[in-house]
């Protein structure tokens, strides 16, 4: 039976490239729930969630894989800019690019996650306090959730 040999370096830039392709997808459902969220269409969120969700565990596994050519390349624990350093010029050639656009994507994901964060944070406030005005609370001038006056304390605050 014929063995074939994975050449280490093929095999780290292809979990590059495909690191980058995963954080590009992130991004995508990032910017998807933002939409949903600001759009007010919550029901889909759950959607998104599960593809995310998806992603995540993908992520996982490449970054385990990274992990792996690197220590076998012998750049293990090293930054990007120590990798680059350290290529041969060949490699170099090669793994530029793919740290640009991996850079790229990430930088891309945690805009579009911060994005995402903050219209749902913003949704759920707005849900907190539609739920409070129910309940009979209200809020005070710091937007504190404080217990709503009885009717009768607040004709009397007014004539008093």
């Amino acid at each position: 039976m014929s063995q074939t040999t994975q050449d280490p370096f093929v095999e780290y830039t292809a979990v590059i490239r495909d690191l980058a392709a995963v954080a590009a997808e992130i991004s995508r459902v990032e910017e998807t729930k933002a939409t949903v969220a600001a759009e007010k269409h919550h029901h889909l969120l759950d959607d998104c969630i599960q593809e995310e969700q998806a992603l995540l565990l993908k992520l996982r596994g490449l970054e385990q894989h990274r992990i792996k050519w690197q220590k076998i390349l012998d750049w293990e624990d090293l930054t990007i800019k120590e990798i680059l350093e350290k290529a041969s010029p060949a490699q170099l050639e090669t793994l530029s690019p793919l740290f640009q656009d991996l850079e790229q994507q990430l930088k891309r994901l945690s805009q579009s996650r911060d994005s995402a964060e903050k219209i749902l944070n913003v949704r759920l406030r707005e849900l907190e306090i539609i739920a409070m005005q129910q309940q009979g609370s209200a809020y005070d001038s710091e937007r504190k959730a404080a217990p709503a006056a009885s009717s009768a304390a607040r004709i009397h605050d007014t004539y008093v």
